[in-house]
């Protein structure tokens, strides 16, 4: 059980989404591992977790760079990637104890959404958890031009709750996450250790 009281110091709450709120993240990394049985290549989800926070089409990339998958299926590879992964999600995702934070602040602090994911995907798994009303705002990757780990996501998060970053907390899973929300000035709290990270 989280200690709420760590974070009543700040004025606004910023949460990343996949692996942070909702236990996405096995399904994404057997996503990635079915598009590569749909397409003849031994892939794993090993690429997405050390890429953690990064769009879609990044990790691809990579993903196929790391198992030897022509560029030219780019297009196909994330048509998959997400084909299989939004099955899975609407089946087997589940809320994780940040989601606890998320429910005891609302109505008390501005909480906002930051996260890599894109909108289609980010509204699919708001709506399926009933939890996009707990959320004043919810910055996706559709929504900034420059990815974790630059600060860019959590920024517009804090301009949309009208805080100040220094008086922000961004809760993450994930290295490029964290690095995000050091750049922009906050303070991290790294839900995999259960402490805050102050830059």
């Amino acid at each position: 059980m989280l200690d709420f009281s760590l974070f009543q110091q700040y004025k606004g709450l910023i949460f990343d989404m996949d692996g942070t709120v909702v236990d996405t993240m096995p399904c994404h990394a057997r996503a990635w591992e079915m598009m590569g049985e749909a397409l003849g290549y031994p892939t794993k989800g090993d690429v997405m977790y050390a890429m953690g926070g990064a769009p879609v089409r990044t990790i691809a990339m990579a993903t196929m760079q790391k198992y030897g998958i022509p560029l030219e299926l780019i297009d196909e590879v994330i048509r998959l990637k997400r084909e299989f992964g939004i099955k899975m999600i609407l089946e087997e995702s589940t809320l994780l104890p940040a989601a606890d934070v998320v429910k005891y602040f609302y109505g008390k602090l501005p909480l906002a959404l930051g996260t890599g994911s894109h909108r289609a995907v980010v509204d699919m798994v708001l709506d399926k958890h009933e939890i996009r009303h707990y959320f004043n705002a919810v910055v996706t990757a559709d929504d900034v031009d420059k990815h974790k780990p630059e600060p860019d996501t959590f920024l517009h998060c804090a301009r949309l709750m009208n805080v100040e970053p220094q008086h922000c907390v961004v809760f993450e899973d994930a290295d490029l996450g964290v690095q995000a929300g050091l750049s922009a000035g906050m303070h991290v709290f790294d839900v995999r250790i259960n402490q805050l990270i102050k830059g």
